[in-house]
């Protein structure tokens, strides 16, 4: 995700626009299907630059219930605060901000992996289910409920709170 961008950002009204289609990132923590496709339009505001487009790529994740993995498309609007300096350098990301802008800059190249990376790993969602109506896994023999029903006993009580049952 590299692009030949520079001079045209460091004009007076200094304006890129940036097609992607290119493999995810790595370092993300997940599998991906594909690549990452999408626009990217940076854009001069004062000292920084903005960052705004839509990214859509496919992640696979673990079912929350079943634990199979299935396909999750993702589509992410994206507006952030970026800055011409260099990847590769600590002091690119400190600064009297909260939050200071990410670097871009490789070199004398514009590079945007770093940006589409974190903007990615923070739309994967917590928690996936394969398909709104899955049932999940029995507790206690570990039968997928969505294959197959289960032999266990409806109603098995942790033992440890057979003294409340008796209460009853």
């Amino acid at each position: 995700m590299r692009y030949r961008l520079l001079r045209q950002l460091k004009e007076q009204d200094g304006y890129a626009r940036c097609e992607i289609d290119a493999p995810v990132p790595p370092g993300t923590g997940w599998q991906w299907c594909g690549p990452v496709r999408g626009t990217v339009e940076l854009e001069k505001t004062g000292a920084a630059y903005c960052a705004r487009g839509r990214l859509e790529a496919t992640v696979l994740l673990a079912c929350s219930r079943c634990a199979a993995t299935h396909a999750v498309p993702l589509t992410v609007d994206l507006v952030e605060s970026v800055a011409l300096t260099q990847i590769d350098e600590p002091q690119s990301y400190q600064g009297a901000e909260a939050e200071p802008p990410i670097p871009i800059l490789n070199g004398e190249v514009v590079d945007l992996s770093e940006l589409v990376r974190q903007t990615l790993v923070l739309a994967v969602p917590a928690r996936s289910l394969c398909r709104p109506d899955c049932r999940g896994i029995c507790p206690y023999c570990g039968t997928d409920l969505n294959e197959a029903a289960c032999s266990c006993a409806a109603e098995q009580v942790d033992p440890r709170l057979e003294a409340l049952r008796k209460l009853l």
